[in-house]
């Protein structure tokens, strides 16, 4: 998938279906969104319900197939198009909130959402950098080489490991 002509939304499902040991990569199968979700910090219970939720949602492969075939996943206004975020600022939820107000509940939600996966650890505050590449679909890749390690891992209440050494065996550093 070339990154220049792929929508966003499409860039951000790659990270999955590029973690499948298949030669097909523009399929996500159930186990890539899982082992993805755990590359980018999550608890294995948080990253099987997201994953479980992913392909119930966007499943478009057969009535009783959870696999997702990326180009055909429809794409619309989403990913906080059209908001202006300053890049050299950070951001607290409620300010996520307020400023992707124009996007209505779905555009918020995805703001928290990315709150949640994203923000600073440690100061809570999410990156202008982060939001603007969320909005180019690149923020994924970013967020797994962050969470390596023990300096940036995730909280029990935003998804994270109860235990900070089973995350360290998880998303295991090159």
């Amino acid at each position: 998938m070339s990154s220049t002509s792929t929508p966003p939304f499409h860039r951000l499902l790659s990270f999955y279906s590029n973690r499948s040991p298949h030669p097909d990569t523009q399929t996500i199968r159930l186990y890539d969104s899982l082992t993805g979700n755990l590359a980018l910090g999550l608890d294995f219970p948080a990253a099987l319900a997201i994953a479980l939720g992913r392909h119930l949602f966007l499943s478009n492969t057969g009535f009783f197939s959870l696999n997702i075939h990326v180009p055909s996943v429809k794409t619309h206004k989403t990913l906080l198009d059209g908001l202006e975020v300053d890049e050299k600022r950070s951001y607290t939820a409620s300010e996520m909130w307020g400023i992707a107000a124009p996007n209505g509940l779905q555009g918020r939600l995805d703001a928290v959402g990315l709150w949640a996966l994203a923000a600073d650890t440690k100061t809570g505050r999410l990156s202008g950098e982060d939001v603007r590449s969320f909005q180019e679909g690149r923020v994924l890749g970013v967020l797994e080489e962050r969470r390596k390690g023990r300096g940036q891992v995730l909280p029990l209440w935003r998804g994270g490991p109860i235990s900070v050494v089973g995350h360290s065996e998880e998303v295991k550093e090159d």
